[in-house]
């Protein structure tokens, strides 16, 4: 909380001394929720670490807490053409033990500028990538994401926040991005690609995207690549880990009822950056990564995808219903090379209440069903958690 406070004193300072129109925002989720998961299905809502199977016994219980898309940032006009932006999340300190090696409170998430230019415009900053499905769903529970993540992780493609520089035309996007630092120090390279390590990036991560908007429905073609060079160390040689993303989103608006839908396909999707609560435990060493086997790079493959649809009822009510979907299938060096298989599911239904303008009670109800690993022909029950949410939403 204290690097949060000393920004803001610096912001105070600065806007008196700036010609520029600053305006701040912010967002507070707070959730009351019961969860309950049985005895194979591993971790458990990250804002409640007491909510845990331990492989013998179900375990349920009820949480309270703010969950970790709660936010603070500013948008700037500093002239007709350049626009700039921040934001902070805001995390509980209370979430440290739940959060592991994720628990700052006040962390980055937005920081850069856009500037127009004729009939397109270059951002330059931290922000979400063009391959980034936004708005396709409500859903707020925490899966094991913090909560309020809206499928981004549960069956909507998507890679994080990442620092970018990109260029935008009318309804085409395209952005040269960091590469996943999570492949980049040997150490930490060889949890995901067992027998591999120091990687070489030559190229950054690419994504471009393009959406076609009519008043009634849109699509949204998104696609992105990112490659680079790792050293097989029982070898000596380099080995070239290729990751690719290719997507669809549609949406359909008939008056106050709508129907959004997506799916998309990756190649090494952990080497990647894209992760999938449904599938893939952590039991399973290198989960969607690409593996080294036998002296070949074994590529995994991820698909997936969500379907929602909702209505606004009246100003004050809503409803909306979703349903999401991953299927990972890949071969694990640490089991000899067996390959694995499976198919994760999420249902939900949430009813948004708006009791007043910026404050929102949004129950929702849900069921996460991650079903079977197929490990080399053999089935092993990868459990289930089903779960009743109520968000209390303040956004000002």
């Amino acid at each position: 909380m204290k690097k949060l406070l000393v920004v803001l004193l610096v912001l105070g300072l600065a806007v008196p001394a700036m010609a520029a129109d600053w305006n701040f925002y912010g967002s507070a989720r707070t959730h009351l929720g019961y969860y309950s998961v049985d005895e194979d299905f591993a971790r458990g809502p990250a804002t409640d670490a007491t909510i845990r199977s331990n492989g013998a016994d179900d375990d349920a219980g009820t949480t309270l807490n703010i969950y970790g898309q709660s936010r603070f940032g500013a948008k700037v006009m500093a002239s007709d053409n350049l626009t700039g932006f921040i934001e902070f999340g805001l995390r509980e300190t209370n979430n440290a033990v739940a959060n592991a090696g994720d628990s700052e409170e006040v962390y980055l998430r937005l920081l850069g500028g856009i500037w127009k230019f004729g009939a397109g415009s270059l951002m330059v900053g931290k922000n979400y990538t063009p391959g980034t499905f936004l708005g396709y769903s409500g859903m707020g529970a925490d899966l094991g994401d913090n909560g309020d993540a809206n499928m981004l992780v549960s069956g909507l493609a998507y890679i994080g926040r990442q620092p970018q520089i990109r260029l935008s035309f009318g309804g085409f996007d395209f952005a040269l991005i960091q590469h996943n630092g999570s492949q980049a120090a040997a150490t930490t390279y060889q949890a995901y690609t067992v027998g591999l390590g120091d990687a070489d990036h030559t190229i950054p991560k690419m994504e471009a995207a393009y959406v076609f908007r009519t008043p009634v429905f849109s699509i949204r073609p998104v696609a992105g690549f990112q490659t680079y060079k790792a050293e097989n160390q029982a070898t000596g040689d380099d080995e070239t880990i290729t990751s690719y993303m290719l997507g669809l989103g549609a949406t359909v608006t008939l008056g106050p009822a709508y129907v959004k839908a997506t799916f998309s396909y990756l190649q090494n999707p952990g080497n990647y950056g894209q992760t999938n609560v449904l599938v893939l435990d952590a039991a399973l060493v290198g989960a969607m990564n690409a593996q080294l086997i036998g002296g070949d790079v074994e590529d995994s493959k991820l698909m997936q995808g969500t379907f929602v649809v909702g209505a606004k009822i009246n100003e004050m009510l809503g409803v909306e219903a979703g349903f999401g979907y991953g299927n990972v299938e890949q071969d694990i060096a640490a089991l000899g090379g067996a390959e694995v298989e499976q198919t994760g599911m999420l249902y939900y239904l949430q009813v948004p209440i708006t009791v007043a303008k910026g404050m929102a009670i949004i129950p929702e109800f849900g069921f996460v069903d991650r079903d079977d690993y197929e490990i080399g022909g053999v089935d092993v029950d990868a459990g289930d958690m089903w779960y009743a949410d109520i968000n209390f939403r303040v956004d000002f």
